[in-house]
């Protein structure tokens, strides 16, 4: 007894076929929009945290005290505007807490000048 392979096939071909541009329609998990929409807000988030940490640089303040360090601030500028992820939003941090002591009034900045120091020394060591 044969068992013929023609019949099965000729069923299983159409069946295939069909369920191929289903299946390739559903396997689009994100659409377009919404992932131009998630990199536009990346973007976005990305150009903030720049601006806020070239705001602290372009402080006299901080300019003084790089320049009595040796360092260099528009090295560190430079050093911004390549930066991306973890460093990026590391330094905004802690470019925001400078800011935020400044806005609470603070005319001198004791503990945040430590942290400017890092930022400072992370970006030059990051631009080179």
């Amino acid at each position: 007894m044969r068992l013929s392979l023609k019949p099965v096939a000729l069923f299983l071909l159409p069946v295939v076929l069909a369920a191929s541009p289903a299946f390739a329609r559903q396997s689009q998990l994100v659409s377009g929009a919404a992932l131009q929409q998630a990199l536009s807000d990346h973007a976005a988030s990305e150009r903030a945290q720049r601006e806020t940490v070239a705001r602290v640089l372009a402080q006299d303040d901080v300019r003084q005290l790089a320049a009595t360090m040796g360092l260099s601030v528009a090295d560190a500028s430079t050093a911004v505007a390549t930066m991306s992820g973890a460093d990026l939003a590391q330094a905004a941090d802690h470019a925001a807490g400078i800011e935020a002591a400044r806005a609470g009034g603070a005319q001198t900045v004791v503990i945040s000048l430590t942290t400017l120091l890092l930022v400072l020394i992370i970006v030059i060591l990051l631009a080179n």
